[in-house]
Order: structure tokens, then C-alpha cells, then sequence
């Protein structure tokens, strides 16, 4: 009894890491889809609850595109077949999904529309109580193919958005008041990821702030789709003096937060301005700033490290290693960093 209950139990945990790696639509070339399915011991009842608990239209409200989803099944029969235990077959319900996903024509468009990314969040007490009641989730509306879209980079979440998430997750923060206490402001929030995850966790209030406007409009899309109970909005915030009198820096901040935002040489001096302006204004409450940044260029960071230390900004650097990498699927092994500055 014991051996069997352990057997449901490990099946249980697999199919719950491939729906997260379905929903975030991780390439499906790149599941090790036999190590997450019984092998040669799949039965009917494996199969059926994988298809409640992944494709049914009742295991999410947002599904990934249909182009994906037929990738995805084409790889899980496949694999599926290999591991049927003796007298066993495919299950109906899946045979005649992937068969009507065969019959939908593809348009050249599919491949540049947004889709939604659902990052599923860890069963944690640190989620807020409208989270643990349902199954916590991050859904962001994104353009994965495309790198820039409209002049900006906003329309996909980058790995170093992802690891500063797994930070805020898993990491004893550096910061005077615990996340449900803290005044949150993002920095060059992109999707605006980040922000939402934090206000899943209960912050006291999150500004998501972007340069472009479009960007603002997506994040507040994105805020709709995950119908965030907790205090979260959105504003526009140009870095540098060219903004200096917004009133972002006349409001009290605990945290001050951004994901990936130092790839761009021409944009640090205006970055650096914009924290330290922020920083000193909330000292008094021992306010920080926590950045990560791919390791794309190491000139580009020893760039930021300069211009933080001429502004007289103090830092420390964490590399973010394989540890850090656990819970989602980030498609590169690019060294990733993690500011704390004050």
C-alpha cells in the first residue's frame, strides 16, 4: 500500500511540473517528457488525470496558443506510446484534442501574436490568502518570438525578471519590513512580471513604473488578467532629470525594484540618477534597491558598477547559479546578477 501510495503520489508531482512547463510554453523539444511519465507503466488512469490537470478547458483559464499545444501533444504521444503499460491505450480525450488541433490551419501571423505565459508560483504560506485559496499563478500576455516589438523590449519576460522572482521567493530579503509591510516601485517593468508576483505575495502597494506608454497599457492588461486584490497600478516614469519633479519621488517606497533594466550603456547614467534620487529621499526608512541583470556584456555591468559608485550608491553582488533556476524554464544558462544597493 505504501509503495503504491508513493507511486501516486510521485505521478501526481510530475504531471504538476509538466503543467508548469506546458503553461509557461517551454519549447517542447526541450521536456524531458520520459522522465515525468511512468515508464512502461502508463494506464488509463495516468493519462486521465493528466488531461484534467493540463489540457481540459477547466485546468486553466488561459490556455497557450494552439500552434503550441499541438507541438506539445505531438511530443507527449509520442512519448506516451513508448511507456503504455501491457493492454493499455491512448487516452480518447487526448487523441481527439491533438486531432482537432491537427485540422486548425496555422496563419503566418500566429507566430508574432501574444499568448498568454502562465508561471505557476510554489505552494507557499508567503502567499496572500486570495492566492492559496485558488492556485497561484502569474499570467502574462507575451510576444516570446520577438525580441523588441514597437520600439521597446516589453513584450516578453526576460530570464533576469524570472530569477529576480525566484530572489523574492526563496531568498531572506535585505529590507526593513517584510514584503506584506513594504512600499514597492518597479523600475523599467516590462510585463510587468515582477510586480504582480510581488503583489500576489501581499505587498502593502506596488507602482509598476515603464518609459513607454504602450508598455503601460500591457502592464495594465496584465494586471486585469490576474486580478490582483492587493494595491498595485501603473505609471509612466521617464529615468533621469528630464522627470525629476514626478511625484514617484515625493511618495514613500521600502523597495525600490527591476528586472534585466542595465542592457543599455546609454541608459545607466539616467538609471543611476533616477535610484540614488529615490534612495536618499527614503533613507530615513532604510530603503533598497534590489536589480538583476544578465551577464550579456561584462563591460556593460562594470559600466553600472562605476556609475553607482560615483553616485556614492553602496552594492553588493549575488550570482544567481543554478539553485536560483528552479521553478521556471529559462532557455539559457547566461550568468544572471542581483543588486542590493543603498
Amino acid at each position: 500500500m505504501g509503495v503504491q501510495q508513493n507511486n501516486i503520489s510521485s505521478n501526481h508531482n510530475n504531471i504538476v511540473k509538466l503543467k508548469r512547463l506546458y503553461l509557461q510554453s517551454v519549447p517542447a523539444g526541450s521536456i524531458a517528457f520520459d522522465g515525468l511519465v511512468p515508464v512502461g507503466q502508463v494506464d488509463w488512469g495516468f493519462q486521465d488525470h493528466l488531461f484534467n490537470t493540463i489540457l481540459s478547458k477547466d485546468a486553466t483559464a488561459y490556455q497557450p496558443a494552439d500552434a503550441y499545444t499541438r507541438r506539445f501533444l505531438k511530443f507527449l504521444i509520442a512519448c506516451l506510446e513508448r511507456n503504455l503499460a501491457e493492454d493499455e491505450e491512448l487516452h480518447d480525450s487526448i487523441l481527439t484534442l491533438y486531432s482537432n488541433l491537427m485540422s486548425k490551419p496555422d496563419s503566418p501571423s500566429d507566430v508574432t501574436k501574444p499568448t498568454f505565459i502562465t508561471y505557476l508560483l510554489p505552494s507557499s504560506q508567503s502567499l496572500s490568502q486570495e492566492e492559496k485559496e485558488g492556485e497561484g499563478q502569474v499570467v502574462i500576455s507575451e510576444r516570446k518570438s520577438v525580441l523588441s516589438a514597437d520600439g521597446h523590449t516589453g513584450s516578453r519576460t526576460w530570464e533576469a525578471a524570472l530569477a529576480l522572482g525566484e530572489f523574492f521567493l526563496f531568498t531572506p530579503l535585505p529590507i526593513p519590513k517584510p514584503i506584506p509591510q513594504s512600499r514597492i516601485l518597479e523600475l523599467g517593468a516590462g510585463t510587468a512580471f515582477t510586480s504582480i508576483l510581488l503583489s500576489k505575495l501581499g505587498a502593502k502597494h506596488v507602482l509598476a513604473t515603464d518609459g513607454d506608454e504602450k508598455v503601460c497599457e500591457a502592464i495594465r492588461r496584465n494586471i486585469n488578467h490576474n486580478r490582483c486584490r492587493n494595491d498595485i497600478s501603473v505609471s509612466q516614469l521617464l529615468w533621469g532629470a528630464s522627470q525629476e519633479d514626478c511625484t514617484v519621488y515625493t511618495e514613500s517606497w521600502d523597495l525600490i525594484i527591476g528586472g534585466d533594466i542595465t542592457y543599455d550603456t546609454r541608459d545607466l547614467s539616467d538609471l543611476v540618477f533616477t535610484l540614488k534620487k529615490l534612495l536618499v529621499a527614503n533613507r530615513d526608512k532604510g530603503a533598497k534597491a534590489i536589480i538583476s541583470a544578465t551577464v550579456r556584456n561584462e563591460s556593460t555591468l562594470r559600466q553600472f558598477d562605476t556609475e553607482l559608485s560615483v553616485a556614492g550608491l553602496t552594492f553588493k553582488v549575488q550570482e544567481i547559479d543554478e539553485s536560483g533556476r528552479q521553478l521556471w524554464y529559462y532557455g539559457s544558462d547566461t550568468p544572471i546578477r542581483v543588486y542590493t544597493i543603498c
